[in-house]
């Protein structure tokens, strides 16, 4: 699907939906929340999915990689590359939360 509006168009429209809907006074404070969202959205998800790989394997990474030293299955190091992803993002995520928080207090 292509969108003819440029992304920061919609994200207008969006905003200022929600100011004519008297949700947020201003576009700046619908476009903050929004965003504020869906980082929150994203380390939710990043969250679920090391948990997942830790109750699967009933360990924590550290020591999975240790565990897999010299004896992986294919299976277990995609596991492995797929956690060690989602803890990457799980950490840039977080930071680009930190740094919208701080953006918004300064």
């Amino acid at each position: 699907m292509t969108y003819s509006a440029l992304p920061v168009a919609i994200l207008n429209q969006v905003a200022s939906s929600m100011v004519a809907t008297q949700r947020y006074a201003t576009q700046e404070e619908a476009l903050w929340h929004l965003a504020l969202s869906a980082v929150r959205g994203k380390t939710a998800y990043y969250r679920r999915r090391i948990r997942e790989l830790e109750r699967k394997y009933g360990m924590d990474f550290d020591t999975f990689t240790k565990y897999l030293q010299n004896q992986a299955t294919p299976a277990q190091e995609d596991d492995w590359l797929a956690w060690r992803s989602a803890r990457k993002m799980l950490s840039d995520w977080q930071k680009a939360y930190q740094d919208l928080r701080n953006a918004r207090l300064g």
